[in-house]
C-alpha cells in the first residue's frame, strides 16, 4: 500500500501516507479472502521457483504488507538480505530500495534513507521513460515530495493528470490526489490540501481497499483538525476507527485514537478526552506519540479534578 511520506506520519501526522499501487498485496489477497494475507503470501512464496519473476512479485507484496502494518523491524530483516542477490528485475530493485529508504526513516537514519530513496527515483525514471506508465510518474513525484524537490513533485503530478486524468482508475486517483494533498499540506496551504484528500477519498471510498480507505479517511481528518473544523474531523477519525477495528491494527488505530482524543481536548471536553486516552494501548504508540499521550493524561486529570 502506501507510498507517501511516513516521515510526517511518524512525527506529526498522518498525512505523509498514500498507497503502494506498484506492489499492492491488498489487490492481491482481496482474491484469495479466504485466508490471511501473510500466511498466504508466506505459502505461494515457499511454492513459487526462487528469484522467478512471479517470487520476486510475491516477496514484493510481503514488503508491502509489512510496510502497510508498519512493521518496520520485520520489514528490514526481510529487505537486507535481498540486496545480496544478483540481477534483480529492475521493477523489484526499484520497490527494494523504496521501501528500505522507508525503513530507514522511521529508524531516523534520513541521511541513508536519502541515499536508497535516490537509487529507486533513477529506476523509476528509467522505468518510466521505457513504459510511461501514470503510475510511475506518480511514484516519482512521490519521492521527490520525500526526498527531493517539492516543486518538481507537483509538477510531476500535474503532468500525470493532464496526460491520464481521464481514466477511472480509483487507485491512481487516490494516489494523485493524495500526492497533491501532502504537498499543499506540508506548504500549511489546509484548505488546498483538505481540497484534494477529499478528491482521494471520493475515489476510493466505494471500492474494496479498506486499508486505503483507512489512508484517505484519515488525511483529511487530520487536515480538519488542523483548520479547526472539529466536527469534520471527528466524523472522519470515526471512520477511520472502524475500519481500524475491523482491520485489527492496534498501532494505526492507537494514533487515530489520540488524535481524536486531540480534538476532544480543543473543545475542552475531558470526559471525552479521558474515553479514548484509556482506550489506548501505550505500548502500541511510537516514541513521537508518547509526550502528547503524557500532556493529554494531564490534562483530563487536571480538568476532571476540578469538575
Amino acid at each position: 500500500m502506501a507510498f507517501v511520506f511516513i516521515i510526517l506520519f511518524l512525527f506529526s501526522t498522518f498525512s505523509a501516507f498514500a498507497s503502494e499501487h506498484f506492489s499492492d498485496h491488498e489487490t492481491y489477497c482481496l482474491k484469495n479472502e479466504e485466508q490471511a494475507c501473510l500466511v498466504l503470501l508466506n505459502q505461494q512464496i515457499n511454492v513459487t521457483p526462487l528469484y522467478s519473476r512471479a517470487w520476486f512479485k510475491l516477496v514484493s507484496y510481503k514488503l508491502d504488507y509489512y510496510y502497510d502494518k508498519r512493521e518496520f523491524i520485520k520489514l528490514e530483516l526481510t529487505a537486507k538480505p535481498l540486496f545480496d542477490i544478483e540481477n534483480k528485475p529492475d521493477v523489484f530493485d526499484m520497490q527494494l530500495n523504496y521501501y528500505y529508504s522507508k525503513t530507514l526513516a522511521y529508524f531516523g537514519k534520513k541521511e541513508q534513507a536519502r541515499q536508497y530513496a535516490q537509487k529507486a527515483i533513477s529506476k523509476l525514471e528509467k522505468i518510466y521513460h521505457i513504459f510511461e506508465d501514470p503510475m510511475r510518474m506518480v511514484e516519482i513525484a512521490n519521492l521527490e515530495y520525500v526526498f527531493g524537490d517539492r516543486q518538481k513533485a507537483y509538477q510531476l503530478l500535474l503532468l500525470a493528470e493532464n496526460k491520464f486524468g481521464k481514466r477511472g482508475d480509483p487507485i491512481f486517483h487516490l494516489e494523485l490526489h493524495t500526492n497533491k494533498g501532502h504537498i499543499f499540506f506540508t506548504w500549511q496551504n489546509y484548505e488546498r490540501a483538505a481540497k484534494f484528500y477529499k478528491l482521494a477519498l471520493d475515489w476510493i471510498k466505494d471500492t474494496e481497499h479498506d486499508a486505503k480507505k483507512v489512508i484517505a479517511y484519515s488525511n483529511l481528518a487530520r487536515t480538519y483538525q488542523l483548520m479547526n473544523k472539529h466536527e469534520l474531523a471527528l466524523e472522519h477519525y470515526r471512520h477511520t476507527e472502524e475500519l481500524l477495528l475491523e482491520q485489527k491494527n492496534p498501532r494505526l488505530l492507537a494514533v487515530i485514537l489520540i488524535r481524536t482524543a486531540e480534538v476532544y481536548e480543543q473543545l475542552n471536553e475531558p470526559e471525552k478526552v479521558a474515553q479514548f486516552i484509556e482506550r489506548i494501548n501505550y505500548a502500541d504508540l511510537s516514541s513521537g506519540y508518547q509526550e502528547t499521550f503524557k500532556r493529554l493524561s494531564g490534562f483530563t486529570s487536571s480538568k476532571l479534578k476540578n469538575l
